[in-house]
């Protein structure tokens, strides 16, 4: 699904990144785990076509050499950022639901809404909360 094979990252002319090589087979779950300023943002950053970066990127066995920001969001890649990025005077299932905005054109609600699903697993008290402002949700 996603193929990483000799990625470097740059910050101007600071080399940020070098060799990185990954891959990410469909279906699986992967976490960066480093100390700060190890990398893991930059990867994604890189992933997703914010800094500088050569190397060979590919997903779903298309390459993502040249592609711009907005382009990658149309494939599928996009990222979380850390922290509380929510809307706060939104309920939880709005925000839930935005999360999945670029996808409405291009598939059913039902396959948006099993996804949903799985997230309710995963998570299973947001579901006692859907109604619930995000913005005043703790922990």
């Amino acid at each position: 699904m996603l193929r990483i094979r000799n990625l470097s990252a740059y910050y101007g002319s600071v080399r940020a990144l070098s060799g990185v090589t990954m891959r990410v087979r469909e279906g699986e779950i992967v976490t960066l785990i480093g100390a700060n300023g190890a990398g893991k943002t930059t990867l994604l950053n890189a992933i997703c076509g914010l800094v500088r970066q050569d190397g060979d990127l590919a997903f779903a066995g298309r390459s993502l050499a040249g592609l711009a920001p907005e382009e990658i969001v149309g494939l599928g890649i996009s990222q979380v950022p850390e922290g509380r990025q929510l809307f706060a005077p939104m309920t939880v299932a709005e925000n839930l639901e935005l999360g999945a905005y670029r996808r409405y054109r291009r598939e059913s609600r039902a396959a948006i809404g099993a996804d949903l699903e799985r997230v309710y697993q995963l998570f299973p008290r947001l579901q006692d909360r859907l109604a619930q402002q995000a913005g005043t949700m703790s922990g």
